[in-house]
C-alpha cells in the first residue's frame, strides 16, 4: 500500500503541570461538594456500575476489572464534538493518532511507529474484530465503517490482551459498543458543514418494537474537496513539481451503512464502509501533483446467541464474517501503476461461563478463524496465501476472599502457516479498602507477521519474508484506582513491557525494503487519569502518560513521545441551554528514526452545542486547533523524500441533528 512551526519546550512542560494541578484542585474544590448521585446526569456513576467483557471475557464492574479500563461515553463524543473514532481514541489516555493525510494510525504504550498498517492494537466492534486480514490494520478515520454518532461508549483496556481474544491484542484493545434502536426511537437526520468544503449527511432510524425486538438502521455520506498543500520537499525547481504545492490532491468522499437488530437472547449486526483518499504527498517515490488515490472498502456481518444451559452453566455463541477490498492507482515516472488486495474471512466461537465450584468462576471455550483469502495484486506479480487457526483457552477468577480476587487464564492459538502461541495471564485484585482498587498482572500476548509483512513483493521496492516468525510481548503492570462518592475516579498505571522478535523493516531509502525480526525493544512507563462528574453536568476528564520506550537497537523509539497530555472540560451554560466543551492535548517531541526530531505541540478543540434552538433539534460547532498552531506528523519512511507532515490548522464542523419523534 501505498510545512513549520515548533511549540516551545518550557510550553510543553508548563501545559503538562497546569493539566494536573488543574485536576488536582478540581477534585479539591468537587469532591467537597458531596453530591447524591443522579443517574440521569452522572454517567461516571452508571459507568461504574455497568459490565464491562472486554477486559477478560468475564462480566464485572469496570471498577473491578482485572485490566485499567477507561471510556468515553456517547455524552463525550457530543460534547467534544468527535466526528471520528480516531478523534475519540486521541483523547484517552496513553493513546497517540499520527494522520499521513492517508490513514489514521493509533499508538499507544510507547508504540506508534509511523505508517505501521498492523500496528499492536485490536479494535473491536460489539466484540467483532474489524483489523483487516491483509495488513491487520485498523481503520480510525472515514474509511471506517462506523458513525460516532451511533457509538454508546469506546472502551480501552490497556495491556496485552490475547489471553482472551488471541492473536494481534499486543499492546491494549479497543472495544467500540453502538447505540440501540431505543435510544434514537425514532428517525433522526443529520447535516453537517465544515472547512475544506466538506459535507455530510446521516439519516438513522431505531425502534423497540412492541415484541421487544430493538432495531437499528443508519447510512451516510461524506464528501470533502480538501486543501491545496504546500511540500517544501518538493519546491526543487523540477516545473512538473509545481513549487512543491499540491493542488486538489486532498479530497475524500465515503459512504457507511450499518444495522443492529436484537433480541433477549440474540443479535445480528451489519456494517459497510467505503472510502475513497487523494494523496497529496507523493509516497513510494511517485509523481508529485499527480493523481494518486487509495479506496478502501469494508463489511462485516455477525450473530450472537446466548444461552443458559443449566443453573451453573452459560453458553455464548458469536459467528461473523467480513471482507476487505483496497485499489491503488497512481503513476510512476508518467508511467500507470495499481495495486489491489483482497481479503476474507469467517469465524467461530463458542464461550462457556461456569459457577460450579464454590468463589471460582471459570470461562472456557474454542474459536475457529478461516482467513480464506488474503491476496495481493500488482502488475508484477499475484499472491494469495489463506490460512486457519484453532484456539482454547480458559480463564478461572477465584473469589479468596471478599476483596481479594485471583484471575488465572491462558490461551493457545494454531496457525496453520505460522505454528502454535501460548498466552497466560495472571492478575491479583485487591480492595484494601472500600473505594481502593489495586491490580497486580503479569500477561503474555503474541502477533504472527500480517500477509503484507510476509508476503507482499511488488517486484521492485519490497520483498517477501517468508520466514518471518511470531513477536511476542511480555508485560508486568501495577494498577492503582480510588473513587469518591462514585462520581470521581483516579486511576495510575505503572507498566513495564519487552517485546521479542519484533518485526521491522529495513529503511525504505536503502532502496528494496523487507520485514525482518529484530531482538526486541523495552518500554516502562506510568499513566494517570483523573474523572469527575459534578452534580451540575460539569465533567472532567484529564490524563497524563510517560512512556519511555526503547528500539531494538537501544535508541530512542521512532514516533514515540515521553509525554502526553490531555484535558477535557464539559461545562452546561445559560440553564443547561448550552453545552461547552474546552479540550487541550498536549505532545511532546517525537525522533523520526532518521536522526531528526520534530517538535512538541500543544491544541485547543472547542465545541459548543445546543438542544434548545428548536423541537428536537441539536446544534452543534466544533472549533478544531482554536488557536491555529502549525504542527507536524512524523511521515512513515516511504513518504520520501518528506519526513514530516503538517497537520490541519484552524478548521471548523457545523452540525444540525433533527429527531422525528
Amino acid at each position: 500500500m501505498f510545512a513549520k512551526r515548533y511549540a516551545e519546550p518550557k510550553l510543553r512542560l508548563i501545559t503538562i503541570l497546569v493539566l494536573f494541578a488543574a485536576s488536582a484542585a478540581s477534585h479539591n474544590i468537587l469532591a467537597a461538594e458531596n453530591p447524591k448521585p443522579d443517574l440521569t446526569q452522572a454517567s461516571l456513576e452508571q459507568l461504574l456500575e455497568l459490565e464491562v467483557l472486554t477486559a477478560s471475557k468475564i462480566a464485572r464492574q469496570v471498577s473491578d476489572a482485572p485490566s485499567a479500563v477507561s471510556i468515553v461515553t456517547a455524552e463525550d463524543i457530543k460534547a467534544y464534538g468527535y466526528r471520528t473514532l480516531a478523534e475519540v481514541l486521541n483523547s484517552m489516555r496513553g493513546l497517540n493518532i499520527s494522520n499521513d493525510r492517508a490513514y489514521d494510525f493509533l499508538g499507544g504504550r510507547g508504540y506508534s511507529s509511523p505508517g505501521d498498517y498492523s500496528g499492536r492494537i485490536m479494535l473491536l466492534i460489539d466484540g467483532v474484530q474489524m483489523n483487516d486480514n491483509a495488513y491487520n490494520q485498523s481503520y480510525l478515520g472515514n474509511d471506517g465503517v462506523i458513525d460516532t454518532e451511533l457509538i454508546e461508549r469506546v472502551e480501552y483496556v490497556s495491556g496485552p490482551g490475547s489471553v482472551a481474544y488471541g492473536n494481534n491484542a499486543f499492546f491494549g484493545i479497543i472495544n467500540v459498543i453502538t447505540k440501540n434502536g431505543v435510544d434514537f426511537d425514532g428517525a433522526q437526520a443529520a447535516l453537517s458543514v465544515g472547512s475544506y468544503h466538506t459535507q455530510k449527511a446521516r439519516l438513522s432510524y431505531g425502534k423497540r418494537l412492541a415484541n421487544d425486538i430493538d432495531l437499528l438502521i443508519s447510512a451516510s455520506g461524506l464528501n470533502s474537496e480538501g486543501q491545496n498543500l504546500y511540500f517544501p520537499e518538493f519546491n526543487d525547481g523540477n516545473p512538473t513539481n509545481n513549487n512543491g504545492i499540491a493542488r486538489n490532491q486532498d479530497a475524500q468522499r465515503n459512504q457507511r451503512v450499518f444495522a443492529k437488530i436484537q433480541g433477549n437472547a440474540w443479535s445480528v449486526e451489519t456494517g459497510y464502509g467505503q472510502r475513497r483518499k487523494d494523496l497529496p504527498n507523493a509516497p513510494y517515490g511517485a509523481d508529485f501533483n499527480n493523481q494518486y488515490f487509495y479506496d478502501d472498502a469494508s463489511k462485516f456481518i455477525s450473530g450472537q446467541y446466548h444461552i443458559d444451559l443449566s443453573k451453573y452453566l452459560k453458553l455464548s455463541l458469536q459467528t461473523d464474517y467480513s471482507d476487505y477490498y483496497y485499489h491503488g492507482k497512481t503513476t510512476f515516472d508518467g508511467e500507470s501503476w495499481q495495486e489491489k488486495t483482497a481479503g476474507k474471512r469467517w469465524g467461530t466461537e463458542a464461550k462457556f461461563v461456569g459457577s460450579w465450584f464454590t468463589h471460582h468462576q471459570l470461562v472456557f471455550g474454542i474459536a475457529y478463524r478461516d482467513d480464506y483469502q488474503r491476496k495481493f495484486s500488482t502488475p508484477a506479480v499475484t499472491s494469495d496465501h489463506g490460512r486457519q487457526t484453532t484456539s482454547l483457552y480458559i480463564q478461572d477468577e477465584i473469589t479468596m476472599r471478599d476483596n481479594l480476587w485471583l484471575n488465572l487464564g491462558s490461551r493457545y492459538d494454531h496457525f496453520t502457516d505460522d505454528g502454535s502461541s501460548i498466552s497466560p495471564r495472571i492478575a491479583l485484585i485487591y480492595e484494601p479498602i472500600p473505594s481502593y482498587t489495586l491490580r497486580l498482572s503479569h500477561s503474555i500476548a503474541h502477533r504472527t507477521p500480517t500477509a503484507f509483512e510476509k508476503y507482499y513483493t511488488d517486484g521492485e521496492t519490497q520483498t517477501p519474508n517468508p520466514s518471518l516468525k511470531t513477536e511476542r510481548v511480555a508485560a508486568s503492570e501495577l494498577v492503582i484506582e480510588r473513587r469518591w462518592n462514585n462520581q470521581s475516579r483516579m486511576l495510575a498505571s505503572l507498566y513495564n513491557q519487552t517485546t521479542d522478535n519484533s518485526i521491522s523493516n529495513t529503511p525504505y531509502n536503502l532502496g528494496v525494503i523487507q520485514y525482518f525480526n529484530a531482538k526486541g525493544s523495552r518500554t516502562e512507563g506510568i499513566e494517570l487519569e483523573f474523572e469527575h462528574h459534578a452534580k451540575d453536568g460539569t465533567r472532567l476528564r484529564t490524563s497524563y502518560a510517560y512512556q519511555n520506550s526503547k528500539n531494538y537497537e537501544g535508541g530512542w523509539a521512532a514516533n514515540s513521545p515521553h509525554h502526553l497530555g490531555k484535558f477535557n472540560l464539559s461545562v452546561p451554560m445559560l440553564s443547561n441551554a448550552i453545552r461547552a466543551g474546552l479540550e487541550v492535548q498536549a505532545v511532546s517531541p517525537r525522533s523520526t528514526g532518521f536522526n531528526r526530531q520534530v517538535s512538541g505541540y500543544t491544541l485547543t478543540n472547542l465545541t459548543l452545542g445546543s438542544d434548545r434552538v428548536l423541537k428536537n433539534l441539536d446544534v452543534a460547532i466544533s472549533v478544531r486547533n482554536l488557536f491555529d498552531k502549525r504542527y507536524e506528523h512524523i511521515a512513515p519512511d516511504y513518504a520520501t523524500p518528506i519526513t514530516a507532515i503538517e497537520q490541519d490548522g484552524l478548521n471548523f464542523w457545523l452540525q444540525l441533528t433533527y429527531g422525528f419523534k
